[in-house]
């Protein structure tokens, strides 16, 4: 193995790992004097399953074309950064457990790379970890193994998003999916931040709180983003040192959409078997894109960056209330920014919405496992090893790191984090933009708002059913 270490740093691993833990207690009987609570509390790592692989690799072929957001595969080395650190002692936890080499292989097309070791029937990858919308075509030409069937993987259990092991199913077959072990598949999400200074000048409510509360709506955010916007440099026209009230990039046409609880093409049963259907002309959609379309081409309050590049940094100069991106742009953000900031899950449609959700976007990183991959028992023991090692400190590490400095509240950040993670949106008119829906649906949204859109519907609907419908076969001719 490429990385030496004392017992001491793998004892003081275990150790830690005691953080995250499951804990039972025996309550005293209500009749009787108060005991002392026994408690016993169960490391997780502790119940995973024995192996010993006699010194097999685990390698993972992992792209780096989305480089601007952080990838946690591999550290050859401990540097004291807690993400890179954390990396080393999970990959090295797993090896001395199982007596494996974990090692990765970056490149810039891991779908490309991948389908040559297919070719070649090499079983050198036990992973990959690509591109969702790369994915699509190495899962649907049958170079991937069906996850359901590595039995020695749980995509139920922690470590694993369960909305991304639902969504990315077709008919019980799933190619790829997204767990704990890459960052990547985190910072992906779309988030809107905050900035304190204006919250604090306009004397606005928390927005902490209006989350908590269940009344961070579309509503409320318009007239918050209305009460700050003004011509604050008093030259008599809309430019940089003005004071806006949302700063963003086209794509947050479906980053509220999808916050609003509204999708542009739904999965749904029929006959047993899955299909999608359009979803351009329902009455929710045609609703939500009406009141999007107010709030993002209202110049007197938003700057759609890829129209006016000066909003970019308008934010980090406090003259922005609110900006939707990334959860990836944290990092950054905190490096230009002066001022507090804080992180908040897009807005719902109204109190009556169930739970916040975040788009997750198509260029996140997932795990798949090559077909020529040859002991899948194997490579679903390391796998879950590693996902569970990263869901009990990884995911803190980056937490920690990451808010640290201009953050408004760590704590509340954590919490609003945790809120945007755990409901992810995978939208299928964006990973499947063969299916023509979302590339239709931005241009016509931007020009005319909802205006139309039961026209345009009409007019792509029999080339999409064409296109879904030759999705769904060819998953259908894959084995599993």
């Amino acid at each position: 193995m490429k990385r030496m270490t004392t017992l001491l740093l793998l004892f003081a691993l275990l150790l830690a790992s005691c953080g995250n833990t499951q804990t039972s207690e025996t309550q005293p009987a209500a009749d009787t004097d108060p005991v002392q609570t026994e408690t016993e509390t169960i490391n997780p790592l502790d119940t995973l399953p024995e192996a010993d692989y006699a010194g097999a690799k685990y390698k993972m072929l992992g792209d780096t074309s989305a480089s601007w957001w952080m990838i946690s595969l591999d550290s050859e080395e401990s540097t004291g950064e807690i993400v890179n650190d954390t990396v080393y002692e999970r990959n090295l936890f797993v090896e001395t457990r199982y007596n494996v080499a974990v090692t990765s292989e970056n490149t810039d097309s891991a779908a490309g790379t991948l389908q040559k070791a297919v070719a070649a029937g090499s079983d050198e990858y036990a992973v990959m970890w690509e591109l969702l919308n790369r994915t699509l075509t190495p899962a649907q030409s049958g170079q991937l193994r069906n996850l359901n069937e590595i039995t020695t993987m749980d995509m139920s259990g922690q470590g694993w998003d369960i909305n991304s092991v639902d969504a990315l199913s077709i008919n019980g077959k799933l190619f790829f999916a997204c767990n704990d072990i890459n960052i990547h598949t985190i910072e992906g999400c779309s988030a809107m931040f905050f900035s304190q200074k204006q919250v604090n000048d306009n004397a606005l409510d928390n927005p902490y709180e209006l989350v908590r509360e269940n009344k961070w709506t579309l509503d409320v955010m318009w007239d918050m983003m209305k009460t700050v916007s003004s011509d604050a440099n008093g030259n008599g026209t809309r430019d940089a040192g003005d004071t806006f009230g949302l700063t963003t990039g086209v794509g947050t046409y479906m980053f509220m959409l999808n916050g609003a609880d509204g999708q542009l093409v739904i999965r749904e049963e029929q006959n047993g078997e899955d299909t999608f259907l359009m979803n351009l002309a329902s009455e929710k959609v045609i609703n939500l894109t009406e009141k999007i379309s107010t709030i993002l081409t209202d110049k007197q309050t938003t700057v759609i960056v890829n129209d006016d590049a000066w909003g970019n940094d308008s934010f980090h100069n406090d003259e922005v209330l609110f900006k939707i991106m990334f959860i990836g742009d944290l990092s950054g953000m905190r490096e230009k920014m002066e001022g507090d900031f804080g992180v908040l899950p897009l807005p719902m449609m109204d109190e009556q919405q169930e739970f916040y959700t975040c788009t997750v976007e198509s260029t996140s990183h997932c795990m798949s496992i090559p077909v020529t991959a040859a002991d899948t028992d194997r490579i679903g023991v390391i796998t879950e090893a590693l996902a569970l090692y990263s869901d009990l400190h990884l995911i803190d590490a980056y937490y920690n790191t990451t808010l640290k400095g201009k953050i408004a509240r760590d704590e509340d950040t954590t919490e609003m984090l945790d809120i945007l993670v755990n409901n992810r949106t995978f939208e299928y008119s964006i990973l499947y933009q063969t299916w023509g829906v979302w590339p239709a649906y931005l241009p016509h949204v931007q020009k005319n708002g909802a205006e139309g859109l039961a026209s345009l519907a009409e007019s792509i609907q029999k080339k999409s059913d064409t296109a879904v419908a030759a999705t769904i076969n060819e998953y259908a001719k894959l084995e599993g």
